[in-house]
């Protein structure tokens, strides 16, 4: 399912309490990879961070809803030997120059799937 979406949330705890932010991303197995300003929130994410990343889909014609939540590390995705090739894939919502690339390296994957009861 994470490569068939394309917005997911990602949480992390920063010196001010704990942050949840909607993001626009790829899969890029094994990273998931997002592009945001180099002066917003997101940007602090360059650094090694642990956090968490979840995308849900809910599928009314089949009554259900999957969930996955991604554990992992960020680090920043500009290397001296160029960008990782996801990055130009990724089309961010919010305007402005989201220029600076941060990939989310996974170390463990859950998630589950729920079926709406008949009443």
């Amino acid at each position: 399912m994470l490569a068939s979406e394309s917005v997911g949330r990602i949480a992390w705890s920063a010196g001010s309490g704990q942050i949840i932010r909607p993001i626009t991303y790829v899969y890029a197995d094994p990273v998931i990879g997002f592009r945001t300003a180099p002066d917003g929130r997101l940007a602090e994410l360059v650094r090694p961070t642990a956090v968490a990343f979840e995308v849900d889909r809910l599928d009314d014609l089949h009554n259900e809803a999957v969930s996955v939540i991604v554990q992992g590390v960020t680090s920043g995705a500009n290397r001296e030997s160029g960008r990782p090739g996801w990055v130009d894939q990724v089309v961010p919502w919010a305007g402005g120059a989201r220029e600076l690339a941060i990939e989310v390296h996974i170390t463990k994957i859950t998630g589950r799937r729920i079926h709406r009861g008949h009443s």
